[in-house]
């Protein structure tokens, strides 16, 4: 565990010197004031209804995007810049550092997340007579749902960053961003008007615990020769 705090502090501490640090910040600020909804004088079903399926939306798509940016930086960078042979030296163990690193992607890229539902839940309430925020189901998906689904992305785009030499990465890049937010942006269609209920989000608290356990398992594939062999 120590080893794994190591690792995940170092990640930290890089991540947040970076520019992309700042970028995320201005993108959860750019897009709560955006799309923050203005709070009508009625507290009518379909208003709060929308108001959750926003947050629902936005958290997750901000922390998986900024989680995109992140991972980028503590794998695939590391390869390109030669640092993971050093890392490769030490005594940690190869899952060690892939979780580690997957710990140091998700803390602070869920810190923007949360960023992102305050700043939607405090602007979208500003001058209203009434009080809207997120329902219990939709404030359990924001606690743990989308941690969870954050260390999923962070995993398993880390896992194939080490897995993959740098031509597949850049290639993975572009895959992954289409797989993740098309999808994303086509279900908050399917979602708006809907009511979000403790089924739809324990179903996905179900379905990010799986696939973690299933990217944590395809972590003893990892081999150091197949690491350092993927560099070139």
């Amino acid at each position: 565990m120590n080893k794994l705090l190591i690792v995940a502090r170092k990640e930290l501490r890089g991540i947040v010197k970076t520019r992309n640090m700042l970028i995320s910040v201005f993108f959860a600020v750019w897009f709560s004031v955006m799309t923050a909804p203005v709070v009508k004088t009625t507290g009518s079903a379909p208003i709060y209804a929308q108001f959750d399926n926003l947050i629902f939306y936005m958290v997750l798509m901000l922390g998986l995007f900024v989680a995109y940016l992140f991972t980028g930086l503590v794998f695939s960078n590391e390869k390109r810049e030669g640092v993971i042979e050093t890392l490769l030296c030490t005594p940690l163990s190869l899952r060690d550092l892939w979780l580690g690193k997957v710990v140091g992607v998700t803390i602070p890229a869920y810190l923007i997340a949360l960023l992102t539902a305050g700043l939607i839940t405090v602007i979208g309430n500003i001058g209203s007579p009434i009080l809207v925020l997120p329902s219990p189901p939709v404030v359990f998906h924001i606690i743990l749902v989308v941690p969870a689904f954050i260390a999923v992305a962070a995993g398993l785009m880390g896992f194939a960053q080490l897995m993959l030499g740098m031509r597949e990465n850049r290639i993975l890049n572009l895959v992954i961003f289409f797989l993740v937010f098309f999808p994303l942006f086509f279900a908050r269609n399917a979602i708006r008007g809907y009511t979000l209920s403790w089924f739809v989000i324990g179903g996905l608290m179900a379905l990010a615990l799986i696939l973690l356990a299933v990217i944590r398992y395809l972590t003893r594939y990892l081999s150091k020769e197949r690491i350092v062999t993927s560099i070139a």
